[in-house]
Order: C-alpha cells, then sequence, then structure tokens
C-alpha cells in the first residue's frame, strides 16, 4: 500500500518530490479522495500527496529534443534526382 506524506518523501524524506502520472485505474480515482500520485526524485519511490499542497512537473519531461532529432529529420526530405 502506498503511503500517504505532506511535505517529504515518506521513505527517505527528500524534499524533491514531482507529480507522476497515473497508471492504473485505482490510481486515477485517488483523485475522488483528494490525492494526488507523487515520486520521489531521490529514491524514485511513488507515494500519495494531498492535492492542495504543490508539487513540481517533472523536468526530464520538458527537456526539448536534441538536435541530432532535428538533423536526422531533415534527412529525410526527398531531393531531387
Amino acid at each position: 500500500m502506498r503511503r500517504i506524506s505532506l511535505k517529504n518523501c515518506p521513505y527517505c524524506g527528500c524534499s524533491k518530490i514531482y507529480v507522476s502520472p497515473s497508471k492504473t485505474l485505482w490510481q486515477k480515482i485517488s483523485v475522488v479522495f483528494l490525492l494526488r500520485l507523487v515520486r520521489c526524485h531521490v529514491c524514485m519511490r511513488r507515494h500519495f500527496r494531498p492535492i492542495f499542497l504543490p508539487a513540481a512537473e517533472n523536468p526530464a519531461r520538458n527537456t526539448p529534443r536534441k538536435a541530432a532529432d532535428v538533423v536526422s529529420f531533415k534527412t529525410k526530405e526527398k531531393r531531387p534526382a
């Protein structure tokens, strides 16, 4: 069973907490009980936190695309024969 924490991670005590996407129906239903699923950045464990407490978005999800991805896209364009 997942733990509920107010400020820090209940497993390691770290304050680096990020919002985690819900994967199962039971995790999505937690919104009815005013709980949000969050993940600790240090120990990578997930736990529930009240919705009214702020939690940062995961910075790994907001990284810009690499330049290599853009270059490979440009090479796929058709060139005249």
